[in-house]
């Protein structure tokens, strides 16, 4: 509980005033407060439109110091030496509303000329100066704007006030801590609403107060030290009393004189009665609260008592048993609140900011309050309340209870802690800042209509939760959820507020089930701005209306905070720009359209490539250029030594159809073993039937004796070799000599198309052959001989011993 201090200073009010006003226009507000200026600075820029010069000492205000500053609104010289205000001060500021001249020493309140030039002033505080007696100049007369006015001096007298009696004022301060003398009567000729008087704790105060209470509606006393009860003798008196809003602040008193107190304002035609800032010294004693009367609202905030061992359950009596519609007991440190006596006709109670516990209101074991049942509104917001589910027993029997306010708790609930019961009227529940999860929602009343559950752990809502029909207003702001919900579980839903979650990419989808939501907040989210978010800001205008497809029936969603509440966060190219400028292009996120543009061109220039290629016979180069590369490849894999080509003589031995001779002797035999002598001196050494057959020999002889003196057996394949029996028997014989010998020596050029079906199956070794190795096919194409004969002469190419002289020569 706090400590009591002294009251506010009306600079509080006059900044709020300030401040309120200047919230609708951009202004500019100068703060020289505490600079040690002993005059108003010169260079005051004339865009200023507040200047705070408080706390300095300035003694004298000259006619030249604003006339830089036409657009002076507010201007605060509190606390400063001031004794003389020239009466040309504020001819260049015509629009100058506030004015704080407190805690001066100005003198002669019937001589402040230089109000005849701020007649727009709508505050002014003259209070804590050196004045003497309460005196208004006729000035004061001409301030029709005035609407809070803070005064103070030694004596106040009537007709003190009679300059301002026309004026209608919704403020009078009196700062009468040094009041000395009195005259009775002397406030009761003023109009205001309200009036705030900080009294002196002297004989004075009675009558102050008397004249108060009955003259304005509104009166606030503070700094009361041990008072006493001022009002019963005005009660028994049947004096007349206008007010009916007593506030007292800064209080200082022992609880029999509080208690009785209240009951004297019970007895008075008071029917709003609020006390901050109370201390209480002394517990003993005390008054039960009287019952035949009732107030509208009773209020204590910020209450301390310095003892430590007193009968608490007086106090919570006393209290919860007030005949009052509107109870509020706040920021005091009070652990229990008791249940009535008997039925209360307490509509409102607020015990916010207090150190209660779920055991609030208990009577006992097994024992609820029943006698709360007018109670309408129930606020417990700042306290130790940890568990959801107890409360929930504390107010099942308030069978009016309609608004509940838990929020600024540690409240939980768990499905396995039990079943949730509430009372059949309550439509308004605040759980914000608590430590919620998703499982809140299994512990709601079904007749709710609007909920606050901003500021907890929910991160996701979920599926199966009991229908909420009932639901209107849903607020799950500063939670930690990652898209938007459906409606299924409040069908009836028309406000959403998911602001400050974790919605990177909302899915619109899910609105479809909500068919009366109209107004959606989903600002301050962290967006990722790619293309899946870019299918939502499409269904945006301009206006910030959320309109969805053909499937929403023509709907259309408010967006909150449109533009300036949404923007990325996400890629770092978009950060902090707004979702409203934010754009991809069409192709871009169009999977289709990005395939089509890429697919289409590139089948367009394969089809071009294949026709350029078909038509330069680019497949048959690379073919040739993979058969060369494959031999020369198989080459360096089976190097043969030289002891492996020893009696081998020639680098190829042709085995042909006598009908194939003529391309045999044109041009085979030429290109292998040289044309010129150029040719001829690196010519391959080519072993030909004609010219190295031995004759005498048999013909098997020759065949076998050629094939062992050769590295290679080129077959020239045709038609008429596979009709040729001793091609097949030379076919055979390098078969047969490939496989003793272990050498890869076999070398086929089709000379012609030479399809399956056409080889006899006695040549099954020649099908074999075709299917597994690869052949060199004899271009018709001219042009591409050269590269034909450069490929077989690789696959011949070997160093080979000198040859020795034929056997029979």
């Amino acid at each position: 509980m706090k400590a009591l201090g002294y009251p506010v200073r009306p600079l509080g009010v006059l900044l709020v005033f300030f401040l309120t006003s200047a919230l609708a226009m951009e202004t500019v507000i100068l703060n020289y407060s505490s600079r040690n200026l002993s005059t108003v600075p010169s260079d005051l820029p004339s865009s200023a439109h507040g200047v705070d010069l408080s706390q300095n000492q300035i003694q004298t205000l000259w006619n030249h110091d604003f006339i830089k500053t036409p657009s002076l609104s507010f201007l605060n010289l509190s606390k400063n030496m001031l004794v003389d205000i020239h009466m040309d001060t504020f001819v260049s500021t015509p629009v100058l509303e506030k004015l704080d001249l407190s805690y001066n020493r100005l003198q002669n309140l019937s001589n402040q000329e230089y109000l005849h030039h701020a007649q727009s002033l709508q505050y002014l505080d003259l209070s804590s100066n050196k004045f003497g007696v309460m005196a208004l100049g006729t000035e004061f007369s001409k301030l029709t704007n005035l609407q809070w006015l803070g005064l103070s001096a030694d004596t106040i007298q009537n007709d003190d006030f009679a300059s301002i009696s026309d004026l209608f004022l919704q403020t009078l301060f009196i700062q009468a801590q040094n009041v000395a003398h009195y005259e009775k009567g002397s406030l009761t000729g003023l109009k205001a609403e309200k009036v705030s008087i900080v009294m002196s704790n002297t004989p004075t105060d009675h009558q102050i107060i008397i004249d108060a209470l009955a003259s304005f509606k509104e009166v606030e006393l503070s700094w009361l030290y041990d008072p006493e009860d001022f009002l019963r003798d005005l009660v028994m008196q049947r004096a007349t009393i206008q007010a009916e809003h007593l506030h007292l602040c800064a209080v200082r008193s022992s609880w029999i004189v509080m208690t009785a107190f209240v009951n004297s304002v019970l007895m008075s035609p008071i029917r709003q009665f609020s006390v901050s800032n109370l201390t209480l010294t002394a517990m003993n004693g005390g008054k039960s609260v009287l019952q035949n009367y009732f107030l509208d609202s009773f209020s204590v905030r910020q209450s301390l008592v310095t003892v430590f061992i007193f009968q608490q359950k007086v106090l919570y009596d006393f209290f919860i048993n007030m005949p009052v519609k509107n109870l509020t007991l706040t920021q005091s440190p009070i652990v229990h609140m008791t249940c009535p006596a008997a039925v209360s006709m307490i509509q409102t109670l607020d015990l916010s900011d207090c150190a209660l516990t779920e055991k609030v209101f208990s009577k006992g074991l097994h024992e609820e309050c029943d006698t709360l049942t007018n109670l309408e509104m129930l606020v417990l917001k700042g306290n130790n309340l940890r568990h959801l589910l107890p409360l929930t027993s504390r107010v099942k029997l308030m069978s009016s209870l309609r608004y509940v306010d838990f929020s600024q708790n540690s409240l939980t609930y768990e499905v396995d802690q039990g079943c949730c019961t509430w009372p059949s009227k309550v439509n308004h529940m605040d759980l914000s800042s608590n430590r919620f999860d998703q499982n809140v929602f299994k512990c709601l009343p079904s007749t709710i209509a609007i909920l606050n559950l901003q500021n907890n752990q929910i991160t996701a809502i979920p599926a199966n939760i009991s229908s909420l029909d009932f639901l209107r207003t849903l607020d799950l702001s500063s939670n930690r959820l990652l898209d938007l919900s459906n409606c299924l579980g409040y069908p009836n839903l028309q406000k959403f507020v998911m602001r400050g979650n974790s919605l990177h990419v909302p899915s619109p989808g899910a609105l479809k089930t909500c068919p009366h939501l109209t107004a959606l907040d989903i600002s301050h989210n962290p967006y990722i701005c790619t293309c899946p978010l870019r299918d939502f800001t499409t269904l945006i205008d301009s206006k910030g209306t959320l309109a969805g497809p053909k499937a929403w029936k023509n709907r259309k969603i408010a967006l909150a905070h449109w533009p300036e509440g949404y923007r990325c966060s996400y890629p770092e190219y978009w950060r902090h720009a707004k979702l409203q400028n934010f754009s991809l292009p069409e192709i871009t996120c169009n999977a289709g359209l990005l395939a089509a543009t890429i697919l289409v061109p590139a089948f367009m220039v394969i089809i071009v490539v294949g026709m350029l290629c078909r038509q330069l016979d680019v497949p048959w180069y690379l073919g040739m250029i993979w058969k060369w590369t494959r031999t020369k490849h198989r080459a360096r894999i089976i190097q043969q030594r030289p002891e492996e080509l020893q009696g081998v003589y020639y680098h190829a031995f042709i085995s042909y159809s006598q009908r194939n001779s003529d391309w045999v002797k044109s041009q085979l035999l030429p290109k292998l073993e040289g044309e010129d002598s150029a040719t001829i001196r690196n010519g391959l050494r080519i072993c030909h039937h004609e010219r190295d057959f031995i004759p005498g020999k048999t013909i098997v002889h020759n065949i076998l004796r050629c094939i062992e003196q050769s590295r290679c057996c080129i077959f020239v394949l045709s038609s008429h070799f596979v009709q040729s029996d001793w091609c097949h028997y030379e076919l055979y014989f390098a078969s047969h000599q490939r496989l003793t010998r272990g050498m890869d020596n076999i070398v086929l050029i089709l000379l012609e198309p030479l399809p399956p079906y056409v080889i006899p199956s006695k040549y099954h070794h020649l099908k074999a052959m075709m299917a597994r190795r690869t052949y060199l096919e004899w271009p018709q194409d001219k042009a591409k001989h050269r590269m034909f004969w450069a490929n077989l002469r690789a696959v011949l190419q070997a160093d080979l011993p000198t040859p020795l002289e034929r056997e029979g020569e």
